[in-house]
């Protein structure tokens, strides 16, 4: 302790000393530089993007409440009326039914059709729309021969001709298949019976004669 308290002392009185004193030989020390301090900006962070706004979500439609159904109250039962007077039972019996007169039954289908009518049968004579006229055979012309022929066909009810026969002939088969095949290619406005198209039998005299 006695040591350590005359160190103490020995070293109060020199630190003032050592204060006062100056360094020799200032000129020869290299002046310290000044330091420069620079701040560097931190980068700023890049701007985020404007991320789009996101559609809304589809709003549920309203239902309507369905209305309530009203239920009807059942009418109270109407009051019997009463008579001031009182009813004869002897009165003669009211019929409940009345007796209605019998209905005349008609009938309102199409006349039953048949399936040719003759000329005299029909509403209106037959009229011929085209008319081809026949053709001369070769073989009576070069021997100068005429005559004429009767023949029947079927006119049919779409205007057609159709089963052509030959009733007469003057002379016998030389304009026969000329006549037949003349008809075939005529037509005709069908016969109608009550407005209703039909088949009609015609017939008809061609005669052959040269000039």
């Amino acid at each position: 302790m006695v040591l350590s308290a005359a160190l103490n002392l020995f070293l109060f009185a020199v630190m003032p000393e050592m204060i006062r004193a100056v360094p020799e030989n200032l000129e020869k020390h290299e002046p310290v530089q000044a330091i420069q301090v620079v701040r560097v900006k931190r980068p700023e962070p890049p701007p985020e993007k404007q991320k789009s706004p996101e559609p809304e979500p589809p709003k549920p439609q309203k239902t309507a409440a369905p209305k309530p159904v009203q239920k009807k109250m059942p009418r109270p039962p109407a009051p019997k009326p009463s008579l001031p007077f009182a009813l004869n039972p002897k009165l003669p019996p009211m019929a409940h039914s009345l007796e209605m007169p019998p209905l005349e039954t008609f009938s309102v289908d199409a006349p039953q059709l048949k399936d040719r009518y003759l000329a005299h049968e029909l509403d209106a004579g037959l009229i011929p729309l085209a008319k081809v006229a026949p053709v001369y055979p070769l073989h009576a012309t070069r021997r100068g021969i005429e005559g004429k022929v009767r023949v029947q066909f079927l006119v049919t009810a779409d205007g057609r001709v159709a089963d052509i026969k030959i009733l007469a002939a003057e002379p016998e088969k030389v304009f026969d298949q000329s006549v037949i095949d003349c008809v075939s290619r005529w037509r005709f406005q069908p016969g109608r019976v009550q407005g209703i198209p039909v088949a009609a039998l015609a017939q008809t005299t061609i005669k052959f004669q040269l000039e």
